[in-house]
């Protein structure tokens, strides 16, 4: 059995797109035979939650130092990791995470180790210090392979000037065993759970309310929309980083009684809070510190649900969608397109169903993390020589 160690500088239950990933690889990775263990941050959940969650999954997992540490974390985590390196010997070694990929990198450089493997989500690949742009770019092309999760990302990565030995592109995917449509009498209990009133027009997004998940633009359309559609309401589901200074915009814009920050959504009921909505947006920018959005994960969870999306372009966005069959796409920072696209859906009901129809169908033919875990599979055990 083929060992693989993977690294994560986050993991379940808590949120992230990082943490998806890594979680599902080793899922996937383990249902195909290969012996999984993962070192990983475990972040913004209860230590009681996560010890529930590590102990029901099929594969080994040891929680690193949280980055609340900071006084030791790189010795701690360069310790554990080198004695799982030394004692456990994995075949294979899968960093994902700029400081995971950092910390490969590092130990690549003072021992021996099998083949590694970097993913590179996005914002690895537009480090503004200077320093980091440097370590970020040793440790990339130190890596035996790079895996890009869109060909956006890749092109950052180009952009970057970094020469991996050999990239390929696996775009993130979705689980269809737990995102599907759902009847009513599943949505409502959720519905009220949320302080939602049952069947409304909801238009959510999920992800940390920050500047680069871009939750502000689509504030900032509601105006338009309610003026044509004035039952509309925008759900903000993530970590309330931002949660100040979007609730006063929206205040200010006098549209505060139809944006609703949900805070943290547990996983059980994002999909009812997908199944309730008409359209998902996702509007995510490039933002001056470098951060971009790689893909969409929750635009495929959206898509399992028959609920069509609008993202913006120039981003990994785009290539969740087909744009204009299961999506749209607008330019970032445009607040007039975003409520163009959400309006042209809300206003064309038959549209705006064969487009979920034809999302869903998409995400099942081609985006389930099951396939994703195929594509890994083959990748991975090309360098493993299995």
């Amino acid at each position: 059995m083929t060992r693989l160690l993977l690294i994560s500088t986050e993991f379940p239950p808590g949120p992230g797109g990082i943490g998806t990933n890594a979680y599902q690889i080793a899922l996937q990775l383990s249902r195909l035979g290969w012996e999984v263990a993962v070192l990983c941050a475990q972040d913004y959940m209860p230590d009681a939650e996560i010890k529930m969650f590590n102990a029901q999954q099929p594969f080994r997992v040891k929680p690193l130092v949280s980055a609340k540490h900071r006084s030791n974390i790189w010795i701690a985590r360069w310790r554990t990791t080198n004695y799982w390196l030394s004692h456990w010997r994995p075949d294979l070694v899968l960093a994902t995470g700029t400081r995971a990929v950092w910390l490969a990198a590092a130990l690549a450089t003072f021992r021996r180790l099998p083949p590694w493997v970097a993913i590179g989500h996005g914002s690895e690949f537009a480090q503004r210090a200077v320093w980091r742009r440097v370590i970020t770019r040793y440790a990339f092309e130190r890596a035996s392979a790079v895996i890009c999760v869109s060909h956006f990302t890749s092109r950052q990565m180009t952009a970057a000037g970094i020469k991996p030995k050999y990239s390929e592109v696996i775009h993130n995917g979705a689980d269809h065993t737990r995102f599907a449509p759902m009847t009513d009498d599943e949505i409502l209990p959720v519905c009220q759970s949320l302080g939602l009133t049952f069947g409304g027009r909801f238009v959510p997004t999920i992800g940390n309310v920050t500047e680069r998940k871009g939750q502000d633009t689509v504030i900032r359309a509601m105006p338009s929309i309610l003026s044509f559609f004035p039952d509309v309401h925008y759900l903000i589901a993530g970590l309330p980083t931002n949660l100040h200074k979007y609730s006063a915009l929206a205040a200010e814009l006098g549209v505060g009684d139809h944006v609703h920050f949900l805070g943290f959504v547990p996983d059980s009921q994002v999909p009812a809070l997908l199944s309730m909505s008409k359209v998902f947006v996702m509007t995510s920018r490039y933002t001056p510190g470098g951060k971009f959005e790689g893909y969409g994960i929750s635009v495929v969870e959206a898509a399992l649900c028959g609920i069509p999306a609008v993202v913006s372009d120039d981003s990994g966005l785009v290539e969740a969608i087909v744009p204009g069959v299961t999506g749209i796409a607008v330019p970032p920072n445009d607040p007039a397109a975003t409520a163009d696209a959400i309006e042209s859906l809300l206003a064309d009901e038959p549209r705006r169903l064969q487009m979920g129809e034809a999302a869903r169908r998409h995400a099942l033919a081609e985006q389930t993390w099951e396939q994703r875990g195929r594509t890994y599979n083959q990748f991975l055990s090309r360098l493993t020589n299995v």
